[in-house]
């Protein structure tokens, strides 16, 4: 998930020029912003139309709140990778946003969660734009090796999908809320059942396990590359084995013994906490407290 290796430079033009993307990613992020807003909100403005997945106006926004987070980390990086803790929230909301369109082109399930995806995405996006001015340290992409190259998209791809199985786990909990409290709310009713929200959680987690269980050996390359030794116990790597087990008992818990409903819930959240603790935590002590 690191964005890139730190290294020190010496060349003033390099850090100018690096300054400049600084300032200018502000403004890039505050446009971006913008373009994820309006498909917040569209699941109120159609709430009378709950079944409604497929509407062109779904499509169009949902389409711009994707291309927004892409069309500025392309702009912001200028052929330098960006390290700091808010360039890694873009990266996180690029990435997300770009796997849910994605998965959305096929799975109704998935479409009916944005109401709980977008508001996260959104909140993601305005504390990334608040740390903006918070310096990261600029990686000329020459410097970046194939391995590590793969293991950064690994990860990505990683948490977006635990980011949606989450999303999905929240959704299964309030649906279940309503059912014993036997409430009836608009924006309850828009996500998908029980039944099938566990369906698409299940499926989201075994992708995150194969993923994952990639972007530790890429790691492991990409450590060995580095510095000649497989594995390193940072805090990073021991809470991503820490997710890649945890992951691994619910799948077989869920195979085996058939835990569903919120006590999978409670799982996935709890995968979904170590693997934001291992990415972007790290990220906010090392880049925003220790700094």
């Amino acid at each position: 998930m690191e964005r890139l290796v730190h290294v020190e430079t010496s060349d003033p033009s390099r850090l100018d020029d690096y300054d400049v993307v600084m300032n200018g990613s502000i403004i890039f992020g505050v446009a971006a912003l913008l373009t994820l807003l309006p498909a917040v909100f569209l699941p109120v403005r159609r709430a009378a139309e709950p079944d409604d997945n497929e509407g062109l106006l779904f499509w169009m926004l949902v389409g711009v709140a994707t291309v927004g987070p892409v069309a500025l980390e392309i702009a912001a990086d200028d052929g330098m990778w960006r390290a700091g803790f808010s360039a890694t929230l873009w990266t996180i909301v690029s990435s997300t946003m770009i796997l849910f369109f994605v998965i959305s082109l096929i799975s109704q399930t998935v479409r009916r969660l944005r109401g709980l995806l977008m508001p996260y995405v959104v909140i993601l996006a305005v504390i990334a734009l608040l740390w903006s001015s918070v310096p990261g340290s600029p990686v000329s992409g020459v410097q970046m090796t194939a391995w590590l190259q793969v293991h950064i998209g690994v990860s990505l791809i990683t948490y977006a999908l635990i980011t949606l199985a989450a999303t999905a786990a929240l959704g299964i909990w309030l649906k279940e809320r309503a059912l014993r409290k036997r409430t009836t709310l608009s924006f309850v009713e828009r996500l998908p059942s029980v039944a099938d929200g566990e369906r698409i959680q299940r499926r989201l987690l075994l992708g995150a396990e194969i993923i994952l269980g990639l972007g530790l050996l890429t790691g492991m390359a990409t450590q060995f590359y580095i510095a000649g030794s497989l594995v390193e116990l940072d805090h990073k790597t021991t809470l991503s084995i820490a997710a890649f087990v945890v992951l691994g008992i619910l799948l077989v818990m869920q195979w085996g013994s058939g835990l569903r409903g919120r006590s999978a819930a409670r799982f996935v959240l709890i995968i979904y906490l170590l693997i934001t603790l291992a990415f972007p935590g790290v990220k906010f002590v090392t880049d925003v407290i220790i700094s």
